[in-house]
């Protein structure tokens, strides 16, 4: 086996139609990457004259002269072929040692199984326990079967089929979750389509989420991916003058149903069998009451505050292939109240349905399905998957190591922190 340096052209011919092509393993990534202070280069794998593998390599110093290598969701090559994978991880150790790299770093997205919202099993490879033992057998020492967001890209994910009907789509979805978009959408919140590329706009909601992200990250990340028209920016707001109007009708529609109500309390003729259930309707509706009363207040202040609408919110996309990938959403703490995810998440569900796409993967979830265990990531399982999504269980991260005492160094350095 011969490996070749690539051109990013030769490199994203042979990437984007590979059984494992996710938009990690691009020249727009390896672009973006650069934003970060990462090198990249691409590389093939031939066989007989025949290209039957590729990787993008990020890489950067992390001990006087050495350095480490990260191929992004791992190399695009056949994993279930034992002697591809010996062939290939002996030609990267020979031409990487030379380069004084310490060790390479992948994490395939090699599916072990699918999974419902309870956790669940609902599919399971047959192939993944011989790809584990091939990728042993090759000196590859896998990180773990962690359940949360101890490796560099998450190891499950929630997807959404988009293949079905919107109508069957909609249908699946929890009847909580339904109720809290018409209650969002009710509160004015919207979901709008930036076309401008406003990056200091989306950086002051991303910027509180991942504060470790620069700027400039996300500059490159338009920048390169908005060429082929796979970015999508959206910001999350409130329409104030709608939020007003809404609540102020339905405070007069229940004020109406309250006095109606009020009047058959009162009304001597209803049987005492009868009355209690009038009771406690009144108590009901006096609820109501009281709940639209304090929203129009608080209504009121923020129309005076913002006359036309309030952003709350700012999230993005990247399309590859036939899937959508959510990358980040991220919102004003103060106003999570409007439930502003899940009026996010069925927007673009009704979105990308629409332009074809075929997937929209809502990103990371946590692999403990036993809610008393799940701590702050509850909201997260909760919302993401109450929209009927599998969650992905990727086979996980490994490193291949070149250079032990160097190798060693590192991970006692990074476990300190």
């Amino acid at each position: 086996m011969k490996i070749v340096a690539l051109t990013k052209e030769e490199f994203d011919n042979f990437a984007y139609k590979h059984k494992y092509s996710t938009y990690y393993q691009t020249s727009a990534y390896a672009e973006t990457s650069r934003y970060e202070g990462l090198n990249t280069f691409y590389i093939g794998f031939v066989e007989n004259g025949t290209l039957i593998g590729v990787t993008l390599f990020l890489h950067k110093k992390i001990y006087l002269y050495y350095k480490y290598a990260y191929a992004p969701r791992g190399f695009l090559i056949d994993y279930t072929d034992p002697k591809v994978v010996k062939n290939v991880t002996m030609g990267l150790i020979n031409l990487l040692k030379k380069q004084h790299f310490a060790f390479i770093k992948i994490d395939p997205p090699i599916i072990c199984s699918e999974k419902d919202r309870h956790g669940n099993i609902i599919y399971f490879s047959n192939s993944i326990n011989n790809i584990l033992k091939t990728l042993n057998e090759n000196h590859y020492v896998h990180q773990g079967f962690n359940k949360y967001f101890e490796n560099y890209k998450p190891r499950l994910t929630a997807f959404v089929n988009l293949q079905p009907d919107i109508k069957t789509i909609y249908s699946k979805i929890d009847l909580d979750t339904k109720k809290i978009i018409d209650a969002s959408v009710e509160s004015g919140v919207e979901i709008v389509l930036d076309p401008n590329g406003n990056i200091d706009e989306l950086y002051k909601f991303t910027s509180l989420k991942n504060k470790r992200r620069k700027k400039r990250y996300y500059q490159g990340l338009y920048n390169n991916f908005s060429r082929n028209n796979a970015i999508d920016i959206f910001f999350i707001r409130v329409n104030t003058s709608k939020y007003i109007n809404n609540m102020k009708s339905m405070y007069e529609s229940e004020a109406v149903i309250n006095e109606d109500l009020a009047s058959q309390v009162q009304n001597t003729s209803i049987k005492d069998s009868e009355k209690q259930d009038v009771i406690n309707l009144k108590i009901e509706s006096d609820k109501k009451l009281n709940y639209y009363k304090n929203e129009l207040i608080y209504a009121t202040k923020l129309l005076k505050a913002n006359p036309d609408y309030l952003t709350i919110g700012a999230s993005f996309t990247i399309k590859h292939n036939n899937g959508v990938e959510l990358i980040i959403d991220s919102y004003y703490e103060q106003y999570l109240k409007f439930n502003p995810r899940y009026v996010l998440i069925w927007e673009l569900i009704k979105k990308y349905k629409n332009e074809g796409f075929l997937y929209i993967n809502l990103n990371a979830v946590v692999g403990d399905f036993n809610k008393e265990d799940l701590g702050k990531y509850h909201t997260l399982n909760d919302i993401k998957l109450s929209f009927n999504a599998t969650v992905m269980e990727y086979i996980g991260e490994f490193d291949l190591v070149i250079n032990e005492r160097v190798y060693k160094k590192f991970k006692e350095k990074i476990e300190k922190k």
